[in-house]
């Protein structure tokens, strides 16, 4: 199975293309231009340096967040547009879920990602299963209460982790496609927007 990944919640928007379960390619753009106008180039890379049209791609995964509203918006809009048009699965994954493979941590792993002013999205692992489901989180909060040789992924705490479109293909391997495949994804967002907040 042919899929393409699209990770656009975190700083930097990636791309990466799998074919059987091997990584094929992978572009990330670290230039500070947005997401906008750089996630189709990425797509555009990774399919030409692979020789594959869009149209042999069998299925689109994206990361829905937590993260940056705007950028999770733009990733989850181009995945759904382009499995819609070629009428093709979408494999949707947490972002979180994506980033506790930063780690091959058999134990308590947290995936935190800053949301500034001591703010975050966080979820917590164990042995491959989720025991803190997404949340907002006050950072320290979650960091005081974890157990004793809990590991830490995120751009948290001095760590400088973001989800990107490979790690996305590894939630996707372990969770299974099957378990995954949707007609549309739907932006996972824990928080009202900066724009929500100032409007109330």
């Amino acid at each position: 199975m042919v899929i393409l990944a699209v990770s656009t919640s975190a700083k930097y928007p990636s791309a990466a293309l799998s074919k059987g379960g091997e990584l094929l390619a992978f572009r990330i753009d670290e230039s500070g231009l947005s997401h906008m106008k750089t996630i189709f180039g990425l797509i555009d890379s990774v399919l030409a340096e692979t020789n594959t049209a869009l149209p042999d791609v069998d299925a689109f995964a994206v990361d829905i967040g937590p993260g940056s509203f705007m950028g999770v918006r733009i990733g989850v809009s181009a995945v759904n547009a382009m499995a819609y048009a070629l009428k093709k699965p979408v494999l949707p994954v947490s972002s979180l879920a994506a980033l506790r493979h930063m780690t091959a941590s058999s134990g308590a792993v947290a995936a935190i990602i800053d949301a500034r002013n001591g703010n975050g999205y966080a979820a917590v692992y164990n042995n491959g299963r989720e025991t803190v489901a997404p949340c907002p989180c006050i950072i320290k909060d979650i960091t005081d209460a974890l157990p004793e040789g809990a590991e830490i992924v995120g751009d948290c705490c001095g760590h400088y982790d973001i989800c990107n479109a490979m790690l996305v293909l590894d939630e996707v391997a372990a969770i299974g496609v099957d378990s995954l495949k949707t007609s549309e994804a739907i932006p996972m967002y824990l928080r009202p927007s900066q724009a929500e907040r100032m409007r109330k």
